[in-house]
């Protein structure tokens, strides 16, 4: 009964860390996240998404084609909530504290036979997981994906007892794969690897196994066949395998040589040599030290001001742990290593690696890994021979030097995990919001309600590019009617700029000629607009006092 008091309120934990102030913190919305707000909206209001597709499989957004299951689930929240940060954000908290559980029944699933203290260790680490409180609090479909993944897991677990579990373990791959596009690689991978490693309980449980497969396949023949449109654009605009961007120096070497009368320069510089090479090194980024544990990757909103993906803590029990399972073969380790492996290759096919996002689907083998070091570590101090060793007859009574000694240890670990827990809520939640305002286009809502309390005295309003996609702030905070935007523009090319409606026009200030409109209002950044100019409505600033945006009227 303790046990299970204790698990609920871990589960009671995960919910706060991820629900606690979800509209005020992250600081504000991200374009992406705007766009898929604006997008459930848009849906809610019309059926259609802000081009006018009815009910697409993918949001065309800008460009990216983001998969649309998180856009159709935001269509609860916002219908109840109303379009704001909140209900934009509601479905990535939920999923994320509901992933913790999950992950508490895989756990038990994969390693039936271990403690309660391991259970509780790796529930505790999962749900303060700076890593995944991070992106459970952003509107990001990868979190998501994260859940129907780790589900999918979980229940091809319980498949092997109950075949009847088959069928929604693919369900959820397959739900995995219509949230976001890194699980449409790494899942088939992972599935081939279990079953090999779970060859002989499948065979029991075929008839099961074979009409999960069909069901699965059935599911994703849409996504397969929508490739070539959505998914393809998107993979293009991110991937390594590029011939146009990486293959100039290699046909330069291989002209070099051809030159030089050195036949084995083709074989030395051949595009596939060039893009393992470049696959090979995004995988290995995924397992750089200052990714993981110091500096996470570049764009600030993945992480905490002067935080890794990881704790400082963590890093020595992922070690012993890693050691552990490497050495403990059984089917459990073997599963865990292989998802460890496959999770980041997706990832790796990209540019700019490491990435948070995109290598989402590690989690949770690193606390996994965690749990099982600190455990260890227990064993030992438990068993250790020592304690024999440092008993003094007469002075002290056997084991109790070492005894002292090993809770003195532990007690200095757990020490340095809850300093670092709270030294990661206190960049979260005091440093963050200042230092990465500017990476969560900070301002934007600021901006779109001072214009909109001038705006009806003015012919037109120029708003600047500079900061990226600002026409999304303006239908979102607006709640712009989605029918009346479709209509007038929704059903355009997608450009950077022109994507003007109303009296709205969105692109760079050039100030020496825009000084001179009449009846206008601009919008623009510090470096476009003067400071001290003429006609100045209001200035908006970032946390740290800097200017983000300057409103003059001409």
């Amino acid at each position: 009964m303790r046990n299970k008091l204790l698990i609920i309120l871990i589960f009671f934990l995960a919910f706060v860390l991820r629900f606690w102030q979800l509209g005020e913190n992250p600081s504000s919305l991200d374009w992406d996240e705007a766009s898929l707000g604006y997008n459930a909206y848009s849906i809610l209001k019309s059926g259609r998404d802000e081009y006018g597709s009815f009910l697409p499989l993918a949001i065309r957004s800008f460009g990216d084609y983001k998969p649309a299951l998180y856009t159709y689930l935001t269509v609860i929240p916002v219908a109840i909530f109303g379009l704001n940060e909140f209900s934009t954000r509601f479905i990535s908290a939920l999923f994320g504290t509901l992933t913790v559980i999950v992950a508490y029944f895989l756990i038990k699933e994969l390693f039936p036979r271990k403690s309660s203290i391991f259970y509780f260790l790796f529930s505790i680490f999962f749900s303060l997981s700076p890593w995944h409180i991070q992106f459970s609090r952003v509107a990001f479909e990868a979190n998501t994906a994260l859940f129907f993944f780790t589900s999918g897991i979980w229940l091809f677990l319980k498949s092997i007892r109950q075949g009847k579990f088959f069928v929604l373990s693919f369900i959820s791959f397959a739900l995995s794969a219509y949230s976001y596009h890194s699980p449409r690689l790494v899942i088939p991978i992972l599935v081939v690897g279990m079953t090999f490693i779970y060859r002989k309980e499948i065979i029991r449980q075929i008839k099961w196994f074979i009409v999960a497969v069909v069901i699965f396949i059935l599911m994703i023949i849409p996504i397969v066949a929508q490739f070539r449109f959505s998914t393809a654009a998107r993979f293009g605009s991110v991937t390594v395998i590029n011939p146009s961007e990486r293959l100039g120096p290699s046909i330069k070497s291989i002209e070099y040589d051809s030159a030089r009368g050195d036949s084995l320069g083709k074989l030395m510089h051949n595009r596939r040599i060039v893009f393992g090479r470049e696959i090979l090194a995004g995988y290995l980024d995924h397992f750089n030290f200052d990714f993981l544990f110091l500096k996470g990757d570049p764009p600030g909103r993945h992480h905490a001001s002067g935080m890794g993906m990881l704790y400082w803590f963590d890093l020595p029990f992922v070690l012993i742990g890693l050691f552990y399972l490497l050495r403990n073969r059984d089917k459990g380790a073997s599963t865990i290593l292989w998802w460890f492996l496959v999770a980041p290759i997706a990832s790796s096919l990209t540019s700019g690696t490491p990435h948070a996002v995109r290598a989402l689907l590690y989690l949770p083998t690193y606390q996994i890994f965690t749990a099982f070091g600190v455990v260890r570590l227990l064993d030992y101090f438990k068993n250790s021979p020592s304690r024999s060793r440092f008993a003094t007859p007469g002075r002290w009574p056997n084991g109790l030097l070492p005894g002292v000694m090993s809770n003195g240890i532990l007690f200095l670990f757990f020490s340095f995990f809850v300093l670092n827990f709270f030294y990661y809520l206190h960049m979260y939640w005091i440093h963050t919001p200042s230092e990465y305002a500017s990476e969560w286009q900070y301002g934007y809502r600021e901006a779109v309600e001072e214009v909109a309390k001038i705006e009806q005295h003015y012919d037109k309003v120029v708003v600047t590019y500079r900061y990226d996609q600002p026409y999304i702030y303006f239908l979102y905070y607006n709640k712009i009617d989605p029918t009346w935007y479709q209509k007038n523009w929704g059903s355009g090319e997608i450009e950077r700029f022109g994507r003007n409606f109303g009296k709205y026009e969105f692109r760079n200030i050039d100030w020496e000629k825009d000084k001179n409109l009449t009846n206008t209002v601009l919008v623009g950044t510090p470096g476009e607009i003067p400071e001290n100019t003429a006609g100045l409505i209001k200035e908006i600033n970032f946390p740290d006092g800097f200017v983000a945006f300057r409103i003059v009227a001409r």
